[in-house]
C-alpha cells in the first residue's frame, strides 16, 4: 500500500510539473510540424514553382495519335473535335472509341470523318468485358492507334490552344516516355467553381513537383502522353483492370521512373473541361478517384498520406499551441510568428504555381481553402478507401 502511494504521488507530481511546461511544450510540438511543413514547401514543392522550362534542341515531329473514349458524349464531342481535329502538327491522327454510347455519339463522329480524313472511329457496339470503366475503350483505341506516340484526353475536354499538340509531342526525345500535361476545368462563378479549381491546382502542384524531384507518381488522364511501347511493356492496365479508375494515375504510379517522366504545363497546352455543378456529383468523383492513391507505391503513399496528415495537424497544433501560451505573451507571439511565416511561404511557393497554371484568382483564398481541405482531403480518403472495401 506504501508503494502504491508513493508511486501514485509521483505520477501526480509527474502532471504537475507537467502541466507547468505545457505552454512551452506545445510551442515546441507547433514549430516542430511548421519545419516539416517547410520542407516539403522548399524541397518538393518548390522545384515546380521556380521551374523554368528548359529549350529542347533539334525537335523532331514524331507522328502522334491522339486517342478519346466516349460514351455518350455528342454534345462534347461537337465542341472539342474542331480543336483536336486542326491541331498545328505534321502527322496526326484522332482515335475515336465510341464506348457502346445509345446517343448521337456515332452519328456526329462519322459526320467530322467526311470532314477530316485523319479521324478514326473504333465502334464498340456490344459488351465484351467485365473491365469497368475506361481502361478497356481506351486499350482498344491504342492498340488501334497507328503512331507509336500516344495522347490521351478526354471527349469533354478541348485544348486551350491550337498548339496543345505540338508542346505535349515535342517532349518525345532521348528516354522520355511519359508525358504529364495540365487540364483545368471552365472558371465560373462560386465558391463551388473556386474550391475545385484550388483542389486542381493543389493536385497539380504535386504531381509535377514529384515529376522534377525524379519521384513521378501520377498523371491526369484529360492530358497525358506515353509511348505505345511503354503501354505494351507494361502490359497495358492488365495487372489493375479489376479497380474502375486509375487508367491514368496507376499506370503512370507503375510505369514512370526516374528517367523517363517530362512535364509541360505551357498555358497554350492545358485542355480545358466542363466542371461539376454541384457538391455532390464533385464529392463523389473525387472520392472515387482518391480511392485509387492505395494502389500506388509505398514510397508514394507515405509521402502524400504523411503530408496529408501535417496539413491537418498543423491547424490542430496551433490551435492547442494558442489556448496553453495565451497567457505567455512571448511564446504567444512565438507561436503566432511562426504561424504566419508558414503561411507566408505557402503563399510564395503556391502562388508561383498559380501563375505559371493561369490559377491567379486561387491566391487571395489559399489560406481558406487550405483549411477546408486539411479537413476534406483526409475525409475523403477515410471514406474512399471504406468504399472501396465495401
Amino acid at each position: 500500500s506504501l508503494k502504491y502511494i508513493c508511486f501514485s504521488n509521483h505520477n501526480l507530481l509527474m502532471f504537475f510539473m507537467l502541466q507547468n511546461y505545457l505552454p512551452e511544450l506545445s510551442a515546441i510540438v507547433f514549430g516542430f510540424f511548421v519545419i516539416l511543413q517547410l520542407l516539403y514547401y522548399w524541397l518538393i514543392f518548390a522545384r515546380f514553382s521556380f521551374h523554368k522550362p528548359t529549350k529542347i534542341k533539334d525537335i523532331q515531329q514524331k507522328p502522334v495519335s491522339i486517342v478519346v473514349s466516349a460514351k455518350n458524349e455528342a454534345h462534347n464531342l461537337i465542341k472539342s473535335l474542331p480543336v483536336l481535329l486542326t491541331q498545328q502538327y505534321n502527322e496526326f491522327e484522332v482515335v475515336l472509341v465510341n464506348d457502346n454510347s445509345n446517343d448521337e455519339t456515332e452519328q456526329v463522329i462519322r459526320d467530322f470523318m467526311s470532314t477530316y480524313p485523319h479521324l478514326k472511329l473504333v465502334n464498340l457496339t456490344s459488351s465484351v468485358t467485365n473491365i469497368q470503366g475506361k481502361k478497356f475503350p481506351l486499350s482498344i483505341g491504342i492498340k488501334s492507334a497507328s503512331y507509336d506516340t500516344i495522347l490521351l484526353t478526354d471527349a469533354d475536354c478541348v485544348p486551350s490552344s491550337s498548339y496543345w499538340l505540338q508542346n505535349m509531342a515535342k517532349h518525345f526525345v532521348g528516354k522520355t516516355e511519359i508525358v504529364l500535361g495540365y487540364s483545368t476545368f471552365e472558371k465560373k462563378k462560386g465558391f463551388l467553381n473556386m474550391m475545385i479549381h484550388y483542389d486542381t491546382l493543389h493536385s497539380a502542384i504535386h504531381y509535377f513537383s514529384y515529376a522534377l524531384a525524379k519521384i513521378p507518381y501520377m498523371g491526369v488522364g484529360r492530358n497525358l502522353a506515353y509511348s505505345k511501347s511503354l503501354f505494351y511493356h507494361q502490359r497495358g492496365f492488365a495487372s489493375h483492370n479489376h479497380i474502375k479508375y486509375g487508367d491514368d494515375d496507376i499506370f503512370v504510379n507503375r510505369a514512370a521512373n526516374d528517367r523517363n517522366c517530362d512535364i509541360e504545363y505551357f498555358k497554350g497546352a492545358f485542355t480545358v473541361s466542363r466542371p461539376k455543378s454541384g457538391f455532390k456529383s464533385w464529392f463523389l468523383q473525387k472520392k472515387h478517384h482518391t480511392s485509387t492513391r492505395r494502389f500506388y507505391k509505398p514510397k508514394h503513399k507515405f509521402l502524400l498520406n504523411f503530408y496529408g496528415s501535417l496539413m491537418l495537424l498543423f491547424y490542430i497544433l496551433f490551435a492547442v499551441a494558442i489556448i496553453y501560451t495565451r497567457y505567455d505573451y512571448v511564446l504567444l507571439s512565438v507561436v503566432i510568428a511562426l504561424f504566419v511565416f508558414k503561411s507566408a511561404m505557402q503563399y510564395v511557393i503556391f502562388g508561383m504555381a498559380a501563375a505559371k497554371l493561369d490559377e491567379k484568382r486561387i491566391v487571395p483564398y489559399i489560406l481558406i481553402f487550405d483549411i477546408l481541405f486539411s479537413v476534406l482531403n483526409p475525409f475523403i480518403f477515410l471514406t474512399s478507401n471504406l468504399f472501396q472495401k465495401k
